[in-house]
């Protein structure tokens, strides 16, 4: 494409709902092109038809435009706006981006190799299946034969990925309906990872806090407790775990956790304080340097943490691929289960929203099963007197 840029018209238009703001133009004698950006209303329009022009006869159309995206450009688009190194604030906490950049790119890689300069508008279920059965059978140049849950992770990045597009007005609507979603793309539930899902056994749990009690791991000692006795995730220990937060005289800790993202209202709710966590708080009160109730808790424990974890967790011989944190949450939910705690108690002490989440805790444990036992026994008993 080599000539003018011409513009045509500038509008908009009203799709389900959602105004984007429309250019055409022409390039040369060229057939007609248009660009499409969405916008959050109708008095947003003007400012990016504005905008959308001038990028355009400054930087020529080799922007993407809507009907002219390749899934290769697609991708890379994700790769240099979204899927790039996390930018933390002042607190600590992921502003953008992401933490694992890797894999990530990896997946995306995957997906080039299959789609590559397919228009994006022609991605459809069959061609998502073709794919799913290419990876499985390890049919793609240079790619392997891999798992299910592998090929759930890519096709989970190709469904955020056609988001985006919808977000920037490339695209109308995603391949990835729900119908379509439902049966290419497995939950965690229907093909799940034996090591990543396991919980902490308690044994393991103990060689791990001796492996964290040296000099250089000592000082993530406190969170493995926290985590171990709160049940609490990761987050929200170390990302939003406040000294005004704990109350050492009521022996309790107010947990924060924001489910969908920092412009959301928090939840919080309170969770017991037991005595070795206590000890751990207060020595780290004691050391602290920053006295201010708004600091973190956690802050100096959160240097090199994932490293030290992982080095620990290889000592105490737990299975490689267990998750940190998970397993630890995991371990004190499945415990509180085992030990009696009532569903709707224990989904207020885990921050659950729908105790359906944590139904996945009451597992059916020789000792579930010696109890339904003794009962079934009794019964039978009383029946025959």
């Amino acid at each position: 494409m080599i000539g003018e840029v011409k513009i045509i018209s500038r509008t908009h238009r009203k799709i389900n709902g959602k105004y984007y703001a429309r250019v055409r133009y022409k390039i040369g004698d060229g057939k007609p092109l248009e660009i499409l950006r969405a916008v959050d209303n109708k008095s947003a329009v003007k400012p990016k038809l504005a905008e959308i022009e001038y990028e355009l006869l400054k930087n020529g159309p080799t922007q993407l435009v809507a009907g002219k995206v390749t899934f290769r450009q697609l991708a890379q688009y994700a790769k240099d706006n979204v899927y790039v190194p996390a930018v933390y604030d002042d607190q600590e906490t992921k502003i953008k981006g992401v933490r694992s950049v890797v894999p990530a790119h990896s997946a995306l890689n995957n997906l080039i190799a299959f789609f590559a300069d397919i228009d994006i508008r022609k991605i459809n279920e069959k061609t998502l299946a073709e794919y799913q059965v290419a990876r499985l059978s390890g049919t793609i140049k240079d790619r392997p034969k891999v798992s299910l849950s592998t090929v759930d992770r890519d096709l989970s990045k190709a469904r955020r990925l056609f988001n985006i597009a919808i977000d920037e007005g490339w695209l109308l609507r995603s391949p990835f309906t729900k119908a379509v979603s439902r049966n290419l793309i497995h939950d965690a539930a229907e093909t799940p990872d034996p090591v990543k899902t396991r919980e902490l056994t308690d044994d393991e749990a103990l060689r791990v806090i001796k492996a964290l009690n040296t000099p250089e791991r000592r000082h993530t000692l406190p969170v493995f407790i926290a985590a171990m006795d709160t049940g609490a995730r990761r987050s929200s220990l170390l990302d939003y775990l406040r000294w005004k937060d704990i109350n050492f005289e009521e022996e309790v800790i107010t947990i924060t956790a924001y489910k969908k993202g920092r412009n959301i209202k928090p939840t919080r709710w309170t969770v017991q304080m037991t005595s070795r966590l206590k000890i751990e708080l207060l020595q780290l009160q004691l050391q602290r340097k920053n006295k201010n109730d708004d600091a973190l808790v956690f802050k100096e424990a959160k240097v090199n943490l994932r490293k030290l974890w992982t080095a620990a967790y290889a000592e105490a011989e737990v299975p490689k691929g267990t998750r940190l944190f998970y397993s630890v949450r995991h371990n004190f939910a499945t415990e509180m289960a085992n030990e009696g705690v009532e569903l709707p108690e224990l989904a207020n002490l885990l921050g659950h929203s729908d105790v359906k989440m944590t139904m996945r805790y009451y597992n059916l444990t020789k000792k579930t099963i010696d109890k339904a036992r003794d009962i079934l026994n009794r019964r039978a008993v009383a029946s025959r007197q």
